[in-house]
Order: structure tokens, then C-alpha cells, then sequence
């Protein structure tokens, strides 16, 4: 980071937690650029990747398994139910159940996802050793485990 980047207060500039958002932002303006030619979205790739890494899932579980609130993981899956890369189908154990899938559609999509999220962050470790791309990961992941148990919940 320049010395003369006066955009920024030098104490954000050198503050873990600034710096790990400043690059959550970046991040995902690569990947939603990567992602807006296939007509998608970081948002709308979550419940997609999620889908393609665990398989078929009742509703409520696709919530709990990710960061995204029931309301806003509805819309998604409305979103991308009328995008058709998924199925909603009622479950055969509870009649108020929505099992989700991915379409063959959703699948592709999925592809799409991995590469956007494997080139982000290829990008964000050029120049980076392979030692120093571990530490950066064990570091993030230090840092995580501290903010969570300082606020008392589990963010991830």
C-alpha cells in the first residue's frame, strides 16, 4: 500500500480487520465481474456452490449451512429457480419441506462459480510463496477464530 494514500486513515490502513473487509470487497467485485457475462452473481453462487458440494438438501438445511438468512436465501432460491439452476420439489417426509437441487443448468453454473472463486483468489496470492500463501490462510484463519470468540458467535 502507498505511504502517500490519503483515501485511507492510517489506522485503518494497518487495522487487520479493515484490511481483511478491503479485501472481501475486492474479492468479490472480481468474482461477481467474472461471474455477471454467465448472468450471475456472488450472491446467487453461494446456495449454487453449496448445492454442488453437498447435493440435494431440504431448504431449511441449505439456511443453516450458510451465512445467508431465511428471507434473503428464499429470494436466491426464487431467483434462481426462475434462472432454472434449481429445483424445489416438496419433501417426501414433511409436507412443509422444500428439498433443492441443482438443474443440469446448475451444475454448469456451478463450474462457473469454481473457476470465478479459484481465479480470485489465484489472483490475490500472485507473488506469494507457497509457504506464504499457508500463512496468509493460517493467519485468516487465527484471525477469524479471535473475533469469534470474542463476540461469542460462530460467524462461518
Amino acid at each position: 500500500m502507498p505511504d502517500n494514500d490519503d483515501h485511507i486513515h492510517p489506522e485503518a490502513a494497518v487495522a487487520p480487520g479493515y484490511l481483511a473487509n478491503h479485501a472481501a470487497r475486492v474479492f468479490n467485485r472480481l468474482v461477481d465481474t467474472a461471474l455477471r457475462p454467465h448472468g450471475l452473481s456472488l450472491s446467487l453462487i453461494g446456495p449454487v456452490m453449496l448445492l454442488s458440494w453437498k447435493g440435494p438438501m431440504l431448504q431449511r438445511d441449505l439456511v443453516r449451512s450458510s451465512a445467508v438468512k431465511q428471507p434473503a436465501m428464499v429470494a436466491l432460491l426464487d431467483k434462481l429457480e426462475a434462472m432454472l439452476l434449481i429445483s424445489r420439489t416438496p419433501s417426501s417426509t414433511d409436507r412443509r419441506a422444500a428439498m433443492v437441487e441443482l438443474t443440469e443448468k446448475g451444475l454448469e453454473a456451478a463450474v462457473f462459480g469454481r473457476q470465478a472463486l479459484l481465479a480470485a483468489n489465484a489472483q490475490g496470492l500472485e507473488g506469494f510463496s507457497p509457504d506464504e500463501a499457508k500463512s496468509i490462510v493460517h493467519l485468516f484463519q487465527r484471525l477469524i477464530d479471535n473475533l469469534e470468540r470474542q463476540d461469542g458467535t460462530n460467524i462461518s
